[in-house]
């Protein structure tokens, strides 16, 4: 039986989605075909603080022909060549203005790099930078020896890496280029499509993936296909919203329209299907207990994995809601950076779907472990009697560490936060501090609890 989530990436790829539009609506209509999603519309010219609710925009046909008359540039064969949100535009340039509206990747010379300026009145066209720059080879060596010029005509043809950047060439000749860009702007509507899980509680966590991004496979429609699988198997006493939206102006347009009093965290997922590892990015607020709960389920997961400060190495939806003036702490969890982000190269078959996976059992994790959190005090005097409850270690600082944790179960840390900061598994603790409630030595856990383990 063929995976549902490679279909489900497969099927959404082709669909030339953007910020609102027909290519973004079908995706939508696709999901809800999966599952249940209550869609929220927003008409184009709406006000959120600072932003506002762009047009749609529709692109027919773009091309560029050099001064020979051939099309070097054709949008019909490479839909990332126009930058989306590209004006329109027709008539005959000179190379030097052509030059400065090209983009291509230094990083990635050999393919077309994603670009998008929606919130920008301009246009412009993305190339493989080999198509139109060259590195210039030094013809001749001065000051090779003369015999050793002779032994090797190749000598001074040759860059030393970390000596100096190569310099390039371009490969276009000058004279005149045209250049067509049928590109057209009208009111429109963004929509957010919601699934929601009720849980026990009205308490609520959110739950982000953006679906705009054309022809991108891992950007995102990865994390699209990690919460798709998370909606089918996600249960908790929290009230779960998935919620799939347009990148930046979906969340922002969330935050002003929904109710959020009862948030308690928020999660955005974005580019989970790559073979890198997980990179956790915190919270604002770098003291929160999410932090450590989030630290708390990469430990249990015992998969190699990276972290990094708010917005350290890229933002999605998350970054709205960690706004002081909301107050809703938010993680992004992402396995960025990988060689494909923002190119061509983004295709479906780069997919590694046990990563998705993956990443979906850290987020369960996550949201169990804050479940089970709890304050707890400690009742008995002096050090635990390690070997009554199966804790004694024959290392030294094993047995050190439990110490400090006990002595440090005063009624004003979480299990998590303690457990993040001694370097222990938080399931195994929560089991160790039922069975010492039972003997009634520990607080704030009740006795009916049963004991848990990890979803992995």
């Amino acid at each position: 039986m063929e995976n549902p989530l490679k279909i489900l990436i497969e099927t959404l790829y082709p669909m030339n989605a953007c910020l609102l539009g027909a290519g973004y609506d079908n995706r939508l209509e696709y999901l809800k075909h999966l599952i249940n999603l209550e869609v929220i519309e927003i008409p184009s010219g709406t006000k959120f603080g600072t932003w506002t609710v762009p047009d749609e925009w529709i692109a027919r046909e773009a091309w560029v022909k050099n001064p020979k008359g051939e099309v070097i540039i054709d949008y019909k064969k490479e839909p990332l060549s126009l930058v989306v949100g590209s004006l329109s535009f027709k008539g005959k340039i000179t190379l030097d203005e052509l030059k400065k509206h090209l983009h291509y990747d230094n990083d990635n010379p050999d393919v077309t790099p994603y670009l998008m300026k929606f919130y920008d009145k301009d246009w412009g066209f993305c190339v493989p930078k080999n198509q139109i720059k060259a590195k210039k080879i030094a013809s001749d060596c001065d000051d090779c020896e003369p015999e050793l010029k002779a032994f090797d005509p190749e000598v001074g043809k040759m860059a030393i890496q970390g000596d100096k950047p190569a310099e390039t060439v371009d490969r276009l000749e000058e004279g005149e280029y045209e250049v067509f860009i049928d590109t057209e702007w009208k009111p429109g509507k963004i929509k957010l499509g919601i699934h929601t899980i009720k849980g026990k509680s009205d308490r609520e966590i959110l739950l982000f993936a953006h679906l705009d991004h054309p022809f991108q496979a891992n950007d995102n429609l990865s994390a699209v296909a990690c919460l798709t699988d998370l909606a089918t198997r996600l249960k908790c006493d929290h009230t779960i919203k998935i919620i799939f939206c347009p990148e930046t102006i979906g969340s922002i347009a969330y935050s002003y329209t929904q109710d959020i009093s009862k948030v308690d965290f928020v999660i955005a997922v974005e580019t989970c299907g790559n073979d890198g590892p997980i990179l956790l990015q915190k919270s604002w607020d770098i003291q929160h207990k999410l932090n450590r709960v989030a630290h708390c389920a990469l430990q249990v997961a015992g998969k190699t994995y990276k972290k990094g400060n708010f917005r350290a190495a890229l933002g999605s939806d998350e970054t709205v809601f960690n706004d002081p003036n909301i107050g809703i702490q938010g993680l992004l969890i992402s396995r960025f950076p990988y060689k494909e982000y923002h190119t061509a190269w983004d295709k479906p078959e780069k997919i590694n779907y046990d990563m998705i996976k993956e990443t979906g059992d850290l987020i369960v994790t996550i949201i169990d472990i804050w479940e089970k959190d709890f304050v707890p005090v400690r009742k008995f005097k002096g050090p635990l009697m390690r070997s009554r409850y199966g804790l004694q270690s024959f290392s030294k600082h094993i047995n050190l560490n439990y110490d400090y944790l006990f002595y440090y179960m005063d009624g004003k840390r979480s299990l998590a936060e303690l457990c993040a900061e001694f370097e222990m598994n938080f399931y195994d603790v929560h089991n160790t501090c039922k069975k010492i409630s039972e003997d009634g030595q520990i607080g704030g856990l009740s006795i009916s609890q049963e004991s848990v383990q990890s979803p992995y």
